[in-house]
């Protein structure tokens, strides 16, 4: 396998291991040859900038850090198996501090990951995409208010808010608080080469796709890639292009962005579009299916980036408008785009126009991740103006399914296979490395007896009755509490618990280093992960 430098043994943050609160293993991973940084010299600082800001050290800035950091830490993933294949970069201001491969893009040529070539789907961060569109749509006047009624923009078809007569408005939607869920259980995936409608699509297949408004619209932020979907359809009834082509007029060209595209899932995918593999000790790596979205959906996870077009992207964020690199639009609108707008709880994360909006250890942070089987991160130390760009393909086994996919003549792999890393482990792993550790209080006693029970999912239909196995809050025993398995979680703050040691890089969607809770005027206890939308509450108490 591909790796890219030498693990650092006497640095706790290098890996991460499944047991929270314990330090990993000193790991000494072997130069291999293969290793491939191509830094592009035009972008790659020679030196770290000499004044930070934020809260940020300058040591930790130094290219050469980032680099042993990166090896270390992601070295250590492949070395597990948890991934196939992962890029990274890193800016600072104007420049691109960092950028690398690590893995292979296909096993079966042995071809290296290219931070500057080497595509990976990024899912959901295409929503940053669509949602910068729209901050521009609007500091041109051709949105007049971000509190404008959805249907005054919209051509193709018209929303229905069955909670009254306010219209659901841009800010709703953005804010993923528009209240609609999808139909049914209906996959997002579809088949590469399966017949379609192209771009634009048709009032009829809108209108055959667009699901109910099932809460009323600006009163809870839920994850909501339909509402996400719809913003990209507004951008085309405004502007009379297919999002693509205004991407790439207003956000990819003027950034230089030449190996990034909204893809047209009909067609099978591009050579510099990495492949993913799952492992089984001892045996082949197995080949994973291109995963191809819908076209209703699409529009929320569809883009196909690299490292190196990321660090464009990110850094015309970090940087709001001012230092060399291009603008895509005034400061002003960038500070729009990303405060902190709507949320479900001020301590939790929020939004701003499509991008997660809070703060860690002091420094204001941006943020989104995607996942269609790939998995991505965007991660923006506003203050700082350092942009961490992480996407990873494949790792941890293969299902049955793919077993018998596998190509046998590959050769068998060798080492352990780890659980998959996830979007929240590896969020822990970039922020407590720019940042530090979030912290606990030991001289906070709380009675945890008022936040233990059975947590479910705040439904997206409030009268429904909460499903599924749901999350279970427990006393640690020692003052903390154990939420989920994992812990234990320490008093960090007003009705906060943070964990005390490290978040497991397996992590997902639904794990979180950090919850705060919130007792409501009817006696309910909601619980609210530190990043993400949604939340959970709890089962009521015999």
């Amino acid at each position: 396998m591909v790796m890219t430098g030498f693990a650092n043994p006497d640095d706790p943050r290098s890996v991460s291991r499944r047991s929270a609160g314990r330090l990993p293993a000193a790991l000494v991973l072997a130069w291999l040859p293969g290793v491939l940084a191509a830094c592009d010299s035009r972008d790659q600082a020679s030196q770290p900038p000499a004044v930070v800001t934020g809260n940020v050290a300058a040591e930790t800035l130094e290219p050469r850090n980032i680099e042993q950091w990166a090896d270390g830490t992601f070295g250590a993933l492949l070395d597990e198996h948890r991934i196939s294949a992962l890029a990274i970069s890193v800016t600072h201001g104007d420049e691109v501090l960092f950028k690398k491969g690590y893995g292979y893009h296909d096993y079966a040529t042995m071809r290296p990951v290219d931070p500057d070539v080497s595509q990976f789907r990024i899912g959901s961060l295409t929503k940053t995409f669509f949602g910068t569109a729209i901050a521009q749509l609007l500091e041109r006047g051709e949105i007049a208010s971000l509190d404008d009624p959805v249907n005054d923009y919209l051509t193709r078809i018209q929303l229905q808010n069955p909670f009254g007569d306010d219209e659901i408005t841009i800010r709703d939607m953005v804010t993923h608080q528009g209240g609609m869920v999808p139909r049914g259980s209906r996959s997002p995936f579809t088949s590469v080469g399966e017949e379609r409608p192209q771009p634009p699509l048709s009032a009829a297949v809108l209108e055959a796709n667009v699901p109910p408004v099932v809460r009323e619209p600006g009163t809870f932020s839920d994850y909501c890639n339909a509402c996400s979907a719809v913003m990209g359809f507004m951008v085309e009834d405004i502007t009379g292009q297919t999002l693509e082509e205004y991407l790439r007029e207003n956000v990819y060209e003027p950034l230089g962005m030449t190996h990034t595209t909204l893809v047209n899932s009909l067609q099978a995918p591009s050579a510099d579009v990495v492949t993913q593999y799952a492992f089984a000790a001892g045996k082949p790596p197995v080949a994973l299916s291109y995963p191809s979205l819908t076209p209703f959906i699409s529009y929320a996870g569809d883009v196909n980036s690299s490292a190196g077009d990321m660090a464009r992207f990110i850094r015309a964020h970090a940087l709001q408008g001012q230092g060399s690199t291009p603008a895509l639009m005034a400061p002003e609108s960038y500070e729009i785009m990303h405060r902190w707008d709507r949320g479900n709880h001020p301590d939790a994360s929020g939004f701003g126009i499509q991008f997660f909006r809070y703060e860690y250890n002091g420094e204001p942070v941006i943020e989104h991740y995607g996942s269609i089987r790939y998995r991505s991160l965007e991660i923006i130390m506003l203050d700082a103006q350092v942009g961490v760009f992480v996407t990873m393909a494949g790792g941890g086994e293969p299902s049955p399914d793919d077993v018998a996919a596998a190509d046998s003549s590959m050769e068998p792999i060798t080492g352990p296979v780890l659980a998959q890393a996830s979007h929240s482990g590896v969020r822990a792993l970039v922020l407590e490395h720019f940042l530090g550790r979030l912290p606990v209080d030991e001289n906070l006693e709380v009675d945890v007896s008022r936040y233990t029970g059975l947590y479910h999912r705040i439904p997206a239909d409030q009268a429904e009755a909460p499903g599924g196995a749901g999350r279970l809050v427990e006393d640690s025993g020692d003052g903390g509490l154990v939420i989920d398995g994992l812990g234990p979680y320490r008093p960090s703050g007003p009705e906060a618990f943070t964990l005390d040691g490290q978040l497991p890089v397996e992590a997902g969607f639904r794990d979180s280093n950090r919850y705060v809770f919130a007792r409501q005027s009817d006696g309910s206890m909601r619980m609210f992960a530190h990043v993400n939308a949604g939340g959970f509450v709890r089962a009521a108490r015999d």
